[in-house]
C-alpha cells in the first residue's frame, strides 16, 4: 500500500498555446474540474472564506451567464458583469445643485404668481374707478326731483306788504353782490327813524350735490348739513363773532324744517335783540335776520323778540312762495 503524501507540486511551465491556465479561483472553476489525486470521492477543497465565495458565485452566476451568452452571440469573449458605479463626490454635488435649482424654481414661480395677483387687483380697481357705474344707490351727482338750481331774487320776493307791516316808513334797500351767481341772492332793508329802528337781512342759498355732504351726497343732504351747522353756530358761536349763546326754538310748519335763535349782544352801551330764523326747503336754505333795540334809549323805542320773529317768518314765507 502506497503511502499517501502531499499533492505533487504544480508545474511552473506556462500552459499550452490556446489553453487557459487553470487555478483554484472560483471565478475560473467549473463543476467538472478535476481535483488532485489526494482528494477522495466527494471531497472539495475549502478555504477560510469558502462559504462567502460560494454565495457570491451563486449570486453572480445568472448575471454572468446572461452577459456571457450575449457576448458569445456577438462572437466575443464572455463579458464581465456590469456593476452600478458607486456615488462619488461629483454625483452628490450634482444632486445638490439639482435640488437647489428645483427649490429656486418653486420660489420664483410663487413670487411671479403673487406679483400677477397684485397687478390684477390694481388693474381691477383702476378700471372700476376709470369707468364708474351709473349712480343708483351710491353718491348722487345730479339734482334730484324737487331740488332747485337757482333761487328767486330776494329783494323782489319779499313782498311790499310784508315790508310795510314790519318796516314801515322810508326804507333803505341794499343788494349785496352774490358770490354764487343765480344759486344765491341777498337783500337788506333798514329803517332808522326815531323812535323806530329795524333791520331785516335775507339770504337765500341753493345747495348743489357734493361728495363732501352726508348721506348720499345729494343737494338736499348738503342743505341739511348747512342747516345743522347754522344751528350749532347759534348754540356755540365762534369767539371771533363776540356774540352770546342763543336761545333756539323750533318753528313747525315752515318749509321742511325751521328754527329761531335769539341773541342779545351789547356793544358801546347799546343792547340789541338779534332774532335769526333759518328755514330749509328741500335743498334751499333761507336765513332771515331781524333786529331792533332791546332797551329804550337815545330816542329809540324797545322792541321785543316776538315782532322781530314774526317779521323774519313772514319774509321767509314770501321766499318759499317764489320757490314753487
Amino acid at each position: 500500500m502506497a503511502q499517501q503524501g502531499p499533492p505533487p507540486p504544480r508545474s511552473g511551465r506556462p500552459p499550452a498555446s490556446g489553453q487557459p491556465r487553470r487555478g483554484w479561483s472560483d471565478d475560473h472553476r467549473d463543476d467538472d474540474e478535476e481535483f488532485p489525486p489526494w482528494a477522495g470521492p466527494g471531497v472539495v477543497p475549502r478555504w477560510a472564506d469558502h462559504e462567502d465565495r460560494e454565495r457570491r458565485r451563486l449570486r453572480d452566476q445568472p448575471a454572468r451567464s446572461g452577459a456571457a451568452t450575449r457576448q458569445a452571440d456577438r462572437g466575443g469573449p464572455p463579458a464581465a458583469p456590469a456593476e452600478p458605479p458607486a456615488p462619488g463626490p461629483r454625483s452628490r454635488r450634482a444632486a445638490s445643485r439639482a435640488r437647489r435649482a428645483r427649490q429656486s424654481k418653486y420660489i420664483w414661480g410663487g413670487a411671479l404668481i403673487l406679483v400677477l395677483v397684485i397687478v390684477a387687483g390694481i388693474g381691477y380697481q383702476f378700471l372700476h374707478q376709470s369707468h364708474p357705474k351709473p349712480v343708483t344707490d351710491g353718491l348722487v351727482t345730479t339734482f334730484l326731483a324737487g331740488e332747485f338750481k337757482t333761487v328767486p331774487d330776494a329783494c323782489s320776493a319779499v313782498t311790499p306788504a310784508t315790508l310795510n307791516q314790519y318796516l314801515p316808513g322810508t326804507r333803505r334797500t341794499v343788494r349785496p353782490r352774490s358770490l354764487y351767481g343765480s344759486a344765491q341772492s341777498l337783500c337788506d332793508w333798514s329803517v332808522d327813524a326815531r323812535p323806530l329802528y329795524r333791520v331785516l337781512e335775507v339770504t337765500v342759498q341753493a345747495y348743489a350735490p357734493s361728495g363732501l355732504a352726508s348721506g348720499n351726497g345729494s343737494a338736499t343732504f348738503a342743505a341739511k348739513d348747512a342747516y345743522l351747522q347754522a344751528s350749532q353756530g347759534k348754540l356755540h358761536p365762534p369767539k371771533a363773532t363776540h356774540l352770546p349763546k342763543a336761545t333756539v326754538s323750533q318753528i313747525p310748519g315752515l318749509g321742511s324744517s325751521a328754527f329761531a335763535a335769539l341773541q342779545v349782544p351789547s356793544a358801546g352801551g347799546d343792547t340789541t335783540n338779534l332774532l335769526t330764523v333759518v328755514v330749509r326747503d328741500h335743498n334751499v336754505l333761507i336765513t332771515v335776520v331781524s333786529e331792533g333795540p332791546a332797551r329804550s334809549g337815545r330816542g329809540y323805542a324797545r322792541v321785543s323778540a316776538t315782532p322781530l320773529q314774526a317779521a323774519a317768518v313772514a319774509a321767509a314765507r314770501d321766499i318759499i312762495a317764489h320757490l314753487h
